[in-house]
């Protein structure tokens, strides 16, 4: 019985005694420099990261149409329009709600002809515009917004209205 508890120390400490450091760079790694992280995290976009939403298809990430949309703190989507895959550009997040409607009000003015929508996921409210049903449309407008003063504008796939009614309507 000694014999094996000496045996099972002796395996213990040898396991042990081999490994190696775990702060030493491994040959042929470099360590990323603050400068680099910095400038990917400038151009890092999760909407590039994300699948691509087909109606039917595997990659969709939605959850079930619920058919019609309940009530709303919005007034931008009626309670009795349609909802469909589709997509939104997120253009502002933050935890202050003042900054967000203030946002909300700047990015009307900025595009008229857009509808947008304040989306609050606590702790965050989230500033998306748009209804656009497919991709290529969100993206394009992701760029215009980037380009009018918005950096961190990207595309998420969400439900949008089917019919949106007309920028003079609203």
């Amino acid at each position: 019985m000694k014999g094996v508890i000496v045996f099972i120390a002796v395996l213990v400490l040898a396991g042990c005694g081999g490994s190696t450091n775990a702060t030493k760079e491994s040959p042929g790694r470099t360590v990323p420099r603050d400068e680099d992280l910095q400038t990917y995290e400038k151009e890092f976009r999760p909407s590039d990261h994300e699948p691509d939403v087909r109606e039917g298809g595997e990659a969709n990430v939605l959850p079930p149409l619920p058919g019609k949309i309940g009530p709303r703190t919005d007034s931008a989507v009626a309670s009795d329009e349609e909802l469909v895959p589709g997509f939104r550009v997120q253009i502002f997040a933050t935890a202050d709600i003042d900054a967000a409607q203030q946002r909300k009000a700047e990015a009307e003015n900025l595009f008229p002809d857009e509808v947008f929508y304040m989306q609050y996921d606590p702790p965050v409210y989230k500033i998306r515009g748009g209804n656009f049903k497919q991709r290529y449309e969100a993206d394009r407008f992701a760029r215009l917004a980037i380009d009018r003063g918005y950096p961190e504008s990207w595309v998420v796939p969400e439900h949008v209205v089917k019919s949106p009614p007309a920028p003079s309507l609203r």
